[in-house]
């Protein structure tokens, strides 16, 4: 399935389907979901995208 993006200088790669990734990012407080590189280390930290620098 490897979907994978840029974000700035972060290359994302899903490791989930989008709908678990929508499912857990509406379970963050909004703080968190105000800046998308914290949304980003919230996903990576849960597992459901690999990152790494370009």
């Amino acid at each position: 399935m490897a979907d994978t993006f840029t974000v700035g200088t972060l290359k994302v790669t899903k490791l989930v389907e989008q709908d678990q990734i929508d499912a857990f990012v509406a379970t963050l407080p909004p703080e968190e979901k105000a800046d998308v590189k914290d949304v980003i280390m919230a996903l990576h930290r849960e597992g459901l995208i690999d990152i790494e620098e370009t």
